[in-house]
């Protein structure tokens, strides 16, 4: 039985249910799958018998199609029909996938990254900022400028930091920004986007998710999901973000957010009208809007890297059952371990586990056994 005849049974499987043959089609099913498992290890065997090696060498193309396949199933379902490489193996190729779409290495593609100074500008730099203590990172990069050099601001900082020198004062005058946390820390919100590839039959479709967090109490929502966010659409998540009755920035006085197009204009606009301004984060430095990064590398790394999606409807699932295992289930170091809203507990209650996205995300906490 090939692959196409197995997929002929499930829909006849499918829409045989009703007539009451579900236990023997479930039957068959899995007779046809132990066949095809079978057969894999037989031929296995033989190439191992006539190579002497464990496995055969698959192709960048081979990894792709096993990998879109192996998409369609679960973890269990892929440890019985698959016995030469593991589910963690497979999904590996698929973030390989994922990779490759972006790698501004491979011919024809735009180098992309941060450009590399030679040693002499660096030296300039360096010397400058050694004989004019009193100038400003701003300052200096104007000179260097001048000198032929085009250099930005954070890059000066960077490479006089690298080197411990700290000009007294900052001509970008960034350094209002704890003074700024400090004085707005309980009427302050933060946003991003994060992105995660879609696998769709017609290939791998990038989704971009808008989250918006409250800097003071941690908690993080949602704001959107879009495949190709436009001005319109980010006008749309500001009416919704600040509407009357239900608006989660209502009563926010700031929100941060970095440089993104999609944040200016009407968005801006918008928030302002509500009474929410505006705090832009200066270039390329995301540390200043280090809250929701770090909600982002959370998500990512506990959530959405370990699962392969095709839908975007799926995707809407996992990032809500995420956010409220985050917001109601998950400790905080930076709350000294405290948890944002947790579930309320009975103190004589056993101690119970709970989990979502099965298994994936598991959290506990004590709960009264019915009588």
């Amino acid at each position: 039985m090939t692959s196409k005849d197995i997929y002929t049974e499930l829909n006849a499987f499918m829409g045989r249910m009703r007539d009451g043959e579900t236990r023997e089609m479930v039957e068959n099913l899995q007779a046809a799958i132990e066949y095809q498992a079978e057969k894999l290890r037989i031929y296995e065997e033989k190439f191992k018998e006539a190579t002497g090696k464990e496995r055969p060498e698959l192709s960048d193309s081979d990894r792709r199609r096993l990998a879109g396949k192996a998409r369609t199933l679960n973890t269990h379902l892929l440890q019985i029909t698959e016995t030469t490489w593991s589910p963690d193996t497979l999904m590996d190729w698929y973030h390989k996938l994922i990779a490759e779409k972006y790698d501004s290495t491979g011919p024809g593609q735009k180098k992309r990254g941060r450009r590399v100074l030679d040693e002499e500008t660096i030296a300039l730099v360096v010397k400058i900022g050694n004989d004019n203590p009193n100038w400003g990172y701003q300052r200096i990069a104007s000179y260097i400028k001048y000198l032929g050099h085009k250099i930005s601001f954070m890059t000066i900082k960077r490479i006089l930091t690298d080197h411990g020198i700290y000009p007294r004062e900052d001509g970008r005058k960034n350094s209002d920004w704890g003074q700024f946390f400090d004085a707005h820390t309980d009427v302050l919100a933060a946003c991003d986007f994060a992105t995660y590839e879609l696998l769709t039959p017609s290939g791998l479709v990038r989704e971009s998710i808008l989250f918006f967090e409250n800097v003071t109490t941690r908690e993080v929502w949602l704001g959107g999901i879009a495949c190709a966010p436009d001005a319109n659409w980010s006008a749309q998540v500001a009416r919704n973000q600040t509407d009357a009755f239900d608006g989660k920035l209502n009563g926010m006085k700031y929100i941060i957010h970095d440089r993104d197009p999609l944040f200016a204009g009407r968005f801006t606009d918008i928030l302002k009208s509500a009474g929410c301004k505006t705090k832009l984060i200066p270039p390329r430095t995301p540390e200043y809007n280090g809250h929701i990064e770090s909600f982002i590398k959370t998500i990512k790394t506990e959530c959405l890297d370990r699962l392969i999606l095709t839908s975007e409807a799926q995707l809407r699932y996992v990032v809500r059952e995420f956010l409220e295992y985050y917001n109601r289930e998950r400790p905080h170091s930076g709350l000294d371990g405290g948890m944002i809203n947790p579930w309320p507990q009975d103190e004589d209650g056993e101690v119970t586990e709970f989990s979502r996205l099965g298994g994936l995300l598991k959290s506990y906490r004590r709960v009264k056994k019915a009588a």
